[in-house]
């Protein structure tokens, strides 16, 4: 009877094993599908999913798109970065020029820093991201790999004690002023560099392994002396020149250089020329020109030629008046910005107030 109950029990499910294999065929499929889909959260190093704070720096975005999200989270960490960069490069240079130096670090150094130390963040990149379900609102982690980025800025500094090493020799020798005076400043944009990148490893917590040491107190009291004794005379001809002038008066003084209006008193003259030309292209209705610059930077106690410079640029506009206007306009701020190269100093390009 058991035996016959068994055979019943084993009838009543064969009739069904295809409907059950089919059924269990399909729902596999559909478990499969659904292991394929991506995870909402698809970190960038699956080695290191969790990016511990003692290998990186972190930083989180929100946007309405992936897109948002992703800029917010990159530009929440460079902004923490370079403000802690920032205030330690100061720390670094108040303490290379000396406690009794303080004037001379506000008029030759505060300005730099600024300009030196906002480059933009390297080696940062989105780490993980998702979407919340509830909100519809996307998130990115921002990370840094601490143990890379250190043995990048290590070579980068080993680069720059070289440099610095080779032109605190060639000083020695540079006698002019003009010369020296161009030879102080990029050595001390040099030394900024280096102060920024020393920074950034005290931030990540990386050995500093430099054993260059640079006189800066030294160095920035002999540029602080030179440029307080410097007159610059601007004289540049042409129907547009009185644009340049003004422009290159207001670089000029904006990073410390003295401009007299009396070239006798001059220690050195700028002397050059803008022409607007018109150009003959297929666009009837463009005017577009072509500006020249030509400047001359000289000694007058020498007469010995500092620098030259010489660029052009297009512009065009449907009104003649004002293409001709934009050509003279951007080969000044060109020419501007190439003296002040040409001078080891640098800015971020503002825009002027000239009409």
């Amino acid at each position: 009877m058991k035996q016959e109950q068994k055979t019943k029990a084993v009838c009543l499910v064969n009739p069904l094993s295809p409907m059950v294999t089919f059924g269990l065929v399909i729902f596999l499929m559909f478990l499969a599908l659904g292991c394929g889909k991506k995870s909402p959260t698809t970190p960038v190093d699956d080695k290191n999913p969790n990016f511990s704070k003692a290998r990186f720096l972190t930083a989180n975005g929100v946007g309405n798109t992936q897109i948002d999200a992703r800029r917010q989270a990159l530009a929440e960490l460079s902004s923490v970065f370079e403000s802690k960069v920032q205030s330690q490069t100061t720390s670094l240079a108040k303490s290379s020029l000396g406690s009794d130096n303080k004037e001379l670090f506000e008029k030759t150094i505060e300005s730099r820093i600024q300009i030196i130390s906002s480059v933009r963040l390297k080696g940062a990149e989105i780490g993980k991201e998702w979407q919340d379900k509830a909100t519809g609102v996307f998130h990115a982690l921002a990370v840094l790999d601490k143990v890379d980025a250190g043995k990048n800025w290590t070579n980068d500094l080993e680069i720059i004690d070289n440099q610095l090493r080779a032109k605190a020799l060639a000083l020695e020798k540079i006698t002019g002023r003009l010369s020296r005076m161009a030879a102080l400043n990029k050595i001390i944009s040099l030394s900024l560099q280096r102060h920024v990148i020393k920074s950034r490893l005290m931030v990540i917590g990386y050995p500093d392994l430099s054993e260059f040491e640079l006189d800066m107190a030294r160095m920035t009291s002999q540029l602080a002396v030179i440029q307080s004794e410097l007159r610059f005379y601007i004289d540049i001809k042409g129907k547009y020149g009185a644009i340049a002038k003004n422009l290159l008066a207001q670089t000029l003084t904006r990073n410390g250089i003295l401009i007299t209006r009396n070239m006798d008193r001059a220690d050195a003259l700028i002397q050059g020329k803008i022409v607007i030309t018109p150009l003959t292209l297929k666009n009837p209705n463009v005017t577009f020109v072509r500006g020249t610059g030509d400047i001359k930077v000289i000694e007058p106690a020498s007469h010995a030629l500092f620098a030259q410079i010489s660029e052009n640029i297009r512009k065009g506009h449907v009104d003649k008046n004002e293409a001709v206007h934009k050509a003279a306009l951007a080969i000044s701020q060109l020419i501007s910005q190439k003296l002040l190269s040409a001078l080891g100093l640098n800015e971020n390009h503002p825009k002027e107030s000239v009409q």
